[in-house]
């Protein structure tokens, strides 16, 4: 199988990169900066974009292959013009498989204008539906390890910007009760269950559709004793209020805030609709022979003060 991986020097696109490659897949990439990928990935070939609107690159990257796997960034410009574009692209070429870029939790269940993060995966989802022949395969990972955790490079979901984890002050700053479970997927088992995914029957019969796999769930307070238990040392916790306190703080922030400014206080209404279990993961955690990273290695490898 020849894969395609858009976004292929990315966080993910590495990773799906490797884990196709040890599971005896052709793995060609896309991108635009070449020499930001690992050099002991091996590749078919490499094509570089000059954007996500380069149409010969993209027509060029779809040629010939059996499976495509966008692991663009989530801003809402790649999530809604970059992948209709290349679902063009590969409508083009005859390609069936096309996994999106949507390891997250279940948008499903949320509705156009209550999570701007989320309305370009609901945008292209319905778009597609509508407009194309191809049938989309999505990801539910929960929330991404390394972003809950604001790891270095990756978005900012510290408390400045409505989130949990404070690494400046080793603090968990959280609402409701503490015991409210979040789950959470590594940057890699992301990349190693999709790849599960794209080699399952369902995803050869073409006929896409939503896929439910993560690492874990755990409570802020799970974590504060698993931090402890790998550093030798407490983290602080601090309560902020209930689950009401954090939806009027939520919608305050919004309404203060433009939409085109959302990332200054999105993070709060990630936080609340984990919660509020506006939208956990009901669905079957799927491929349970495939090895997870529990959160206390995940900790250990991060490299968290």
């Amino acid at each position: 199988m020849l894969v395609l991986i858009a976004g292929i020097t990315g966080h993910i696109g590495q990773h799906l990169a490797r884990h196709a490659i040890a599971k005896g897949l052709t793995v060609r990439g896309l991108s635009r900066s070449p020499e930001k990928l690992d050099p002991s990935i091996k590749l078919e070939s490499f094509i570089q974009s000059k954007n996500h609107y380069d149409i010969p690159a993209l027509d060029a990257a779809v040629k010939g292959v059996d499976a495509i796997i966008v692991a663009y960034m989530g801003l809402p410009e790649l999530q809604i013009d970059g992948q209709i574009l290349l679902l063009r692209a590969a409508e083009r070429a005859g390609v069936r498989i096309f996994h999106t870029a949507t390891w997250a939790y279940d948008w499903r269940k949320t509705k156009l204008l209550e999570h701007e993060a989320y309305d370009p995966f609901v945008m292209f989802w319905r778009t597609a539906e509508l407009t194309s022949p191809i049938k989309p395969i999505y990801m539910f990972s929960g929330v991404i390890a390394e972003v809950f955790f604001s790891v270095e490079g990756r978005a900012d979901f510290s408390p400045r910007n409505g989130g949990v984890f404070d690494q400046e002050e080793k603090c968990l700053e959280y609402y409701g009760t503490g015991h409210e479970k979040y789950q959470w997927t590594t940057e890699e088992d992301a990349a190693k269950l999709s790849i599960e995914v794209i080699m399952s029957e369902e995803a050869k019969s073409g006929n896409g559709g939503f896929f439910s796999a993560w690492s874990g769930e755990h409570s802020v307070l799970e974590i504060a004793e698993a931090y402890k238990n790998v550093h030798g040392k407490p983290i602080n916790l601090k309560s902020m209020g209930t689950v009401e306190d954090l939806e009027e703080k939520a919608l305050a922030a919004r309404a203060e805030g433009t939409p085109a400014g959302f990332w200054g206080y999105i993070g709060a209404f990630y936080q609340l609709f984990t919660i509020n279990k506006r939208w956990v993961l009901t669905d079957e955690n799927m491929f349970p022979s495939v090895e997870r990273t529990s959160l206390e290695e995940f900790l250990k490898s991060s490299n968290l003060p």
